[in-house]
């Protein structure tokens, strides 16, 4: 049997609407993704082993899942996530947008089982300037195909999801939890409705 990737644990979040929900997912070893990811993802080959354990893990949770916390540090670097060390300026970039891809489907997966939230913590400068770029790439070619009239509902479900729901961070995990996850649920709040509205119609639709 394969060892897991991950470590996954639970904990409640007392807010004002009521308690909620949180799966925290930690490396359970070192895990870095380099230039085979960029290879793999130009090839067409979508997603990862880490994106599918985590979707398991909240299908299958035997609570609701609220929030999906992803920690880049675990407290070691043989639990951490990362880029590996020898790409050079223009591979982390070009990681940086593909990761961001990859992460639109990952997070269209998660929205689809009813959680609205997913927010990665403890990240290096490095690999958080790399995907905040990749964002902003992304964000282009979205509003290119917008501002065309050739959208898709899925195109509009990740334009909302790059400017709302794309949440990676430098502060620790524990200082996150305490001042950024209040924020975060009031964004949910106020936007639930719309996700579920726009999932609905991309299931219809057959996906992307």
């Amino acid at each position: 049997m394969t060892a897991p990737l991950l470590d996954v644990s639970d904990f409640e979040v007392v807010t004002s609407q009521g308690v909620r929900r949180a799966l925290v997912v930690t490396p359970a070893e070192r895990l870095r993704v380099g230039r085979s990811r960029i290879d793999a993802t130009k090839a067409g080959d979508r997603g990862s082993e880490v994106d599918d354990e985590i979707v398991e893990k909240v299908s299958t949770w035997p609570e609701k899942i609220d929030v999906v916390l992803l920690r880049s540090w675990g407290g070691s670097e043989e639990r951490s996530w990362g880029f590996e060390p020898t790409l050079s300026d223009a591979e982390v970039d070009e990681l940086g947008y593909q990761l961001m891809r990859d992460q639109l489907a990952f997070f269209r997966r998660i929205i689809a089982l009813g959680t609205y939230a997913i927010a990665a913590t403890d990240l290096s400068a490095r690999e958080f300037d790399a995907m905040v770029r990749g964002t902003m790439r992304l964000t282009r070619e979205l509003s290119a195909r917008i501002g065309a009239g050739a959208a898709s509902d899925a195109d509009a479900l990740d334009r909302w999801i790059l400017d709302h729901f794309s949440l990676w961070t430098t502060r620790p995990f524990d200082e996150f939890v305490l001042q950024g996850l209040p924020s975060l649920f009031t964004l949910v709040d106020r936007h639930a409705h719309k996700l579920a509205d726009l999932t609905a119609r991309i299931s219809a639709d057959g996906g992307r």
